[in-house]
């Protein structure tokens, strides 16, 4: 008896699938081998034709699979307990193909008219096997699945149908319900959901794209516990050497252009819930949260710059939404070199014996990248909402101590000894100050102490204008910036005593270096100008 099919929009799409793996199942030679899905296709009502899947999909359909497969055979093996959740399973033999050990039990879920259909044609089922109709990402499902087990989250051809708050919603609850484990699902990048609209596939069942997953890392970030473990273009699976000619034409195409060979990838995590604190901060507090994020983002890069892994744990402790910041990895650059020059001015500044204000901390790690010695006396400086959450972040350390002030206190400095040299770090904080708040900050503390270095990064005036403008930590944490400094000299007539050692530019970075020809060509003839060159900038003074 044939079954007619109704579905509609995304739930239609997954006749591509079964299709594609029927008529992979017909080659002499079949890659996947699913022998269900060439059954089922004479067992339902409906011109395949019409579905206008190309090969490029089918070979993609097929690639995709078997490496899903075989991800999943490993982590059984390892796991022959485990839980597996099968999101957006559609017709999909899976549960089926693989040798699944008995003590697994395995979930496939979807739309209760898919569900519906799949039970029809899928009458006889082991006794570990199961099915949930329900949308992957509606919370009340998971009720039904148990806990305190290894947890394996399978969603192939499913993410860049959900938005992108439903899908991250929906991984964070599964790492927080299920807490080990793993994640398989396949990707798109930004370029292919703007594409899609041209897939005459799409067309033909009336479904949209809408996720696209460009920067991992960043998802990494946003689902606290999830950690890359491979990522891997389709086009590029071994198994594309076995496809017929005119696929393995298009596979080795696609291959040789890196957008085209990214434009669907498999990603496999590990994942592994850990308490989370939620973090609730406004205008300039709120960008120290933008700088720990992107720092984060730096330490999972391939090359980072600073290689901050306190961040890195910092950023998995937050309960925040950083995707409000509106910042990728294209972002971290500047962040890391800043903080990487700042690093090491610090040391070579250090002095048995000396004291060292950290000014503005937020979750900087600097005392525990740099490991001063230990007659360092070392204060941390923030707001004391900060302070409290960095107190809770960083282990305690009889040489350093924090003090919960505003900067711009009058009493800040009493009770630190002024019979001592100093060093005073301020990363991200000289711009936040008024120029009357700033000048009287470091004339108290040229007046407290009776030498030292001050070591700060400052923008120009105009960079203040256009951070205020553009800049999207500034933008979208609701702060302000207001100190432009245009020329470091003039300190030194405002505060006596002050004398400039040190001016350094972005462009001046080694890490320039690692840009392509024109970008870095660019990048350092534009530090010859004296305006583009202090837009942003460290400064190193001593007295």
């Amino acid at each position: 008896m044939s079954e007619q099919i109704r579905l509609t929009g995304a739930q239609r799409t997954l006749l591509g699938p079964l299709y594609a793996r029927a008529l992979d199942n017909r080659r002499p030679d079949p890659v996947l081998g699913d022998e269900a899905a060439d059954r089922l296709l004479d067992r339902i009502d409906f011109d395949f034709s019409s579905l206008k899947l190309g090969s490029g999909n089918q070979m993609a359909i097929i690639l995709r699979a078997k490496e899903l497969d075989a991800w999943a055979t490993d982590f059984l093996a390892e796991h022959p307990d485990a839980v597996v959740l099968h999101l957006a399973c559609g017709l999909d033999s899976r549960a089926f193909r693989l040798a699944l050990p008995d003590g697994v039990l395995w979930y496939d879920v979807d739309m209760p008219d898919v569900i519906e259909l799949r039970n029809r044609l899928y009458p006889e089922t082991p006794a570990n096997y199961r099915t949930i109709a329900s949308s992957a990402t509606d919370p009340e499902w998971l009720d039904e699945i148990p806990t305190g087990r290894p947890t394996l989250v399978i969603a192939e051809g499913l993410t860049m149908y959900l938005t992108e708050a439903d899908g991250v919603a929906m991984l964070r609850r599964l790492v927080e319900r299920f807490e080990a484990g793993e994640m398989m699902f396949d990707a798109v990048l930004p370029w292919t959901v703007k594409a899609s609209s041209a897939s005459r596939f799409l067309q033909s069942t009336g479904a949209e794209f809408h996720w696209a997953i460009g920067d991992v890392h960043a998802l990494e970030l946003r689902v606290p516990g999830l950690r890359l473990r491979c990522e891997r273009p389709v086009v590029g699976l071994s198994d594309a050497a076995r496809m017929p000619a005119a696929e393995r034409i298009i596979a080795k195409a696609m291959t040789a252009v890196p957008s085209l060979r990214d434009s669907m990838r498999l990603l496999r995590f590990s994942f592994e819930h850990q308490p989370r604190e939620q973090v609730e901060l406004t205008g300039a507090e709120a960008t120290m949260l933008a700088t720990v994020y992107l720092r984060a983002l730096d330490n999972r890069s391939e090359r980072p710059m600073l290689g901050d892994r306190w961040a890195d744990d910092a950023v998995q402790r937050i309960d925040f939404d950083f995707s409000k910041f509106k910042m990728s990895s294209r972002n971290t650059a500047s962040v890391a070199m800043r903080a990487r020059i700042i690093d090491e001015w610090t040391e070579e500044a250090l002095r048995p014996g000396t004291t060292v204000l950290h000014l503005g901390c937020g979750l900087d790690s600097r005392f525990e990248r740099i490991a001063p010695p230990e007659d360092v006396e070392w204060y941390d400086v923030d707001q004391p909402d900060v302070i409290a959450l960095r107190d809770r972040f960083f282990p305690a350390s009889p040489h350093r101590r924090t003090i919960g002030s505003s900067v711009t206190s009058p009493e800040l400095l009493d009770g630190i000894r002024g019979d001592q040299p100093v060093l005073v770090v301020a990363e991200g904080l000289v711009m936040y100050l008024t120029e009357q708040d700033g000048l009287d900050l470091l004339r108290r503390i040229t007046r407290h102490f009776p030498s030292g270095e001050l070591i700060f990064d400052a923008f120009s005036t105009f960079g203040v204008r256009l951070s205020n403008r553009f800049n999207p930590a500034v933008v979208h944490a609701g702060a302000r910036l207001h100190w432009g400094i245009d020329d470091p000299r003039d300190l030194e007539a405002s505060v006596p005593g002050l004398r400039l050692v040190n001016e350094w530019a972005f462009t001046d970075a080694p890490e320039i270096d690692r840009y392509p020809m024109p970008m870095r060509t660019a990048i350092r003839a534009s530090g010859q100008i004296t305006a583009v060159r202090r837009m942003g900038r460290m400064l190193r003074y001593r007295f």
